[in-house]
This record gives structure tokens, sequence and C-alpha cells, in this order.
């Protein structure tokens, strides 16, 4: 292993059990038995460090996601099998989903992936490359509409309302994962997160949902 993907290995094994705010380029260098000179060779800052480390999160929910798309043919049934994976990995992980989904790791996250893909090679021979740089290469928000607007085309939903419909799954999301933020890693509070979110997707989805 190179000492780039060492540290970004070690970086991540931290993030597991602490929080972002908490990490910092002296800690990360002890556990890698390095100075910070070395990491600051292979990284401009502590955040290009975290951004990488952040990816290895991915790895099992780009698994699950290619499998969904690969064997769902139905669109909402496929909609909501997507949202259920997501909310499993980012309610287990609410730090870094937000930071790579919504804050400042957002805009890179799609060449980020590129490059760590390249990184690890051996470790991620079972996905698609092509297929997870590009999906994830758009913004989270317009991936939710197309895969709403395609629910509506098959006449789940209004045309009209699959815009609003899919802002307000993605601000719902958004807003209850944040209310997890400061107790996700308590013993059930991911899962109880997980469940609430799908069940208040359901309760939209009803509501919306042509009789």
């Amino acid at each position: 292993m190179s000492k780039k993907n060492e540290l970004i290995v070690a970086t991540y094994d931290l993030l597991k059990t602490d929080n972002i705010d908490n990490l910092t380029i002296r800690s990360i260098a002890t556990a890698c038995d390095c100075t910070s000179t070395v990491i600051y060779k292979h990284f401009d800052d502590l955040d290009h460090l975290i951004r990488f480390a952040s990816v290895r999160f991915l790895e099992n929910y780009i698994i699950d996601i290619q499998k969904i798309i690969n064997e769902n043919s139905d669109a909402l049934d496929m909609l909501v099998t997507m949202w259920e994976m997501f909310a499993k990995y980012a309610f287990q992980n609410v730090e870094v989903f937000e930071g790579l989904f919504w804050g400042k790791y957002k805009e890179h996250l799609g060449d980020t992936i590129f490059e760590y893909y390249q990184l690890f090679p051996d470790e991620w021979k079972n996905l698609d490359g092509l297929f997870t740089t590009v999906f994830f290469n758009n913004d989270l928000q317009e991936r939710n509409h197309i895969m709403v607007h395609r629910a509506a085309v098959t006449g789940y939903f209004s045309l009209d309302e699959s815009r609003m419909l899919s802002d307000m799954e993605c601000s719902l999301f958004h807003g209850l994962l944040m209310e997890y933020r400061d107790k996700y890693r308590m013993p059930g509070k991911a899962e109880e997160g997980a469940a609430y979110f799908l069940k208040a997707l359901h309760s939209l989805h009803d509501h919306y949902r042509i009789k």
C-alpha cells in the first residue's frame, strides 16, 4: 500500500469512531507514524484528505445502487429502494454523508470518486468505474428528480408535480439527517432515523400518487 493510500485508510478508520471536527493533521500523522510534512506531500490540506477518506464510506452503498439499477425495472420501486439504501448508510455516517452530498465536499465528489477508484482498483474491482463516476457527477437533487420524473412518466405521479415532489423528498431527508447529527452514534439511532425517513417517504408518496 502506498503512503497516500495508507493515509486515506487511517483517516477513514479515525472517522469511524470520531467526529470530523476532532480530526487534525497531527492526529492523523500520529496514527500513521509519520510527520505532517508527509501528509502535505500527498494532500493539499486536511479537508483534501478527509474528502478522500469519506469516499471510502460509499463503497457498499455504490455496490448496492448498482444492483438496484441492474435488477429493478419498476420506476417507483427503484426510487424507494434507492432512498432506502441511501438512508441506511447515511444515518450510520451522518457527518460524512452530509459533507459529501450537501457540504463543502459536494462540489468535488465526482472527481474525488474517480481518483479514489484509481487508487484502490483491487478493492473496487466489483464496481463499474464508468457508472460510478457518471452517477456521482450529478447533483443529488437532480439525480432524484430524474428518478421521480421517471416514476411520473410511468403513471405514478403527476408530471407537473414531479419537481416539487423530488425537492420535498430531498429536503425531508436532509432535515431529518441533521436532526440525528449529534446522536447517530448512539445504539439504535441510525436505524431509527432511517426507518422514520422511509415512513415519511411512503406517506409523501401516498399523498402525491395518482389514484
